[in-house]
């Protein structure tokens, strides 16, 4: 299967925030039955999803159910996933509006409840994964290592909402942070809400409008918001609204931001469409009689709300 594939896995805001990033762009022979297989661990999340599928067949991707997934983290702690009927992905629009459209029947995989957040800044984990076919595939990830986001409080948590901090309108704000030992670059999907609220008509903006901000190396630790972020949408909005962005955000508007530490796994899953930072990356994390992508993220969640201080709301620094 050749497109790209939003897993909604375990988050709440943007994509990622939003409910996740966008995965994978997988590369597979034309009309090729083959097993594919795309997972993200996520530090913040407690249950974790993968999803299974087939290469496209007469433009059905079929579903791969009863198989038998087990991620073992490095010091031993096995977890078995369950097949759900719970959706763990949703279709990019683009795949919807393509010439040859697919059907996507994946099954879902998640891993049981009750577990707690067994996902760990720089551990090791390993993926397996038998189908009643007989295929066999396998990855590995090793999850990038904690940070901190210096000038904005965080959540590292999706469950917990972050403190808020307050930004002045107009004001770019520099966001920067530590580095985070193994990660091959951070991704950040920005949710902006109120626009239409503040804004006249004639900007055309969404409402939420949905950003990415990108840093390509794991030394580049620092973004300025907004004007840094949509750096891969900028033909998707009104020209006008992104001249303004630039300056910083309207008052009354709330930024909702997740900052991702992302292994090369997940960068080399992610670059094509609308993620290309180096060109694209056809290389999968997958070995065995599967292709796909088992990565990991270290996300961190923030809020900031533009407009005048509070005592609870204080201004956010730098």
């Amino acid at each position: 299967m050749r497109g790209m594939m939003r897993i909604t896995t375990a988050a709440a805001a943007a994509v990622l925030l939003l409910s996740a990033c966008t995965i994978a762009d997988v590369a597979v022979a034309p009309g090729e039955d083959r097993l594919v297989v795309e997972g993200v661990l996520r530090t913040d999340a407690s249950r974790q999803f993968i999803l299974l599928h087939r290469g496209v067949q007469s433009g059905v991707a079929e579903g791969v159910p009863d198989a038998e997934v087990v991620v073992t983290r490095g010091d031993g702690v096995r977890m078995v996933f369950e097949q759900t009927a719970f959706p763990c992905y949703k279709m990019d629009p683009a795949y919807a509006d393509a010439d040859e459209p697919v059907d996507i029947r994946g099954t879902c995989y998640v891993s049981r409840a009750g577990e707690g957040h067994w996902v760990n800044p720089g551990a090791t984990y390993d993926l397996s994964v038998r189908t009643t076919r007989g295929d066999e595939a396998r990855g590995r990830t090793v999850v990038p290592g904690a940070f901190t986001l210096r000038n904005v409080p965080v959540s590292r948590v999706k469950e917990a909402a972050p403190a808020e901090c307050t930004l002045p309108p107009a004001t770019p704000l520099a966001l920067t942070w530590t580095q985070s030992a193994g990660a091959w670059g951070y991704v950040a999907p920005l949710r902006i809400e109120g626009l239409r609220q503040v804004l006249p008509d004639s900007f055309n903006a969404p409402d939420p409008l949905e950003l990415v901000g990108v840093a390509v190396s794991s030394a580049d630790t620092s973004l300025v918001l907004p004007g840094q972020f949509g750096v891969f949408d900028r033909f998707r909005f009104n020209q006008n609204l992104l001249r303004l962005l630039q300056t910083g955000l309207p008052d009354g508007t709330t930024a909702r931001l997740v900052l991702a530490a992302a292994d090369r796994n997940y960068i080399n899953g992610v670059r094509g469409g609308s993620f290309n930072p180096s060109g694209p990356v056809r290389i999968s994390s997958i070995v065995g009689d599967g292709v796909g992508v088992f990565g990991s993220l270290v996300p961190l969640h923030a809020s900031i709300v533009v407009g005048a201080p509070s005592p609870e709301r204080p201004y956010c620094t730098g």
